[in-house]
């Protein structure tokens, strides 16, 4: 079933290639999509990037993280916290649209939320 909802949060965002799901310890629990990038490698390393910006965003009192992305070279990057200890990052094209993908990923946390509780 997770396998099944990474796939259609990929195919829901138009431009998107692939999206992982990952533990609070950066490993992959399950990974949808193609691209030439090692997901598992970029999935416990944005992991850590996400960690770290929540905490300090904790520390300066300006709430809770909501979603992060990193807009690079090759493509848009959108990394979302999933419950506790989870997070969700897509993988897109630079011309995809950013508040469909937000909101894909809503959706697509929603799901996994109620399938890991």
């Amino acid at each position: 079933m997770l396998d099944q909802i990474l796939k259609d949060f990929i195919t829901a965002v138009k431009g998107a290639s692939a999206a992982i799901f990952v533990d609070g310890d950066g490993e992959a629990i399950v990974q949808a999509g193609e691209t030439e990038k090692d997901l598992r490698l970029l999935g416990a390393w944005k992991e850590l990037h996400l960690d770290r910006i929540k905490e300090i965003t904790t520390q300066l009192g300006l709430g809770s993280v909501q979603a992060v992305l990193f807009s690079l070279d090759e493509g848009n990057e959108l990394i979302a916290p999933v419950a506790q200890d989870y997070c969700l990052i897509l993988f897109m094209s630079s011309y995809s649209d950013i508040r469909q993908a937000m909101a894909e990923m809503m959706k697509a946390i929603a799901l996994l939320t109620k399938e890991i509780e």
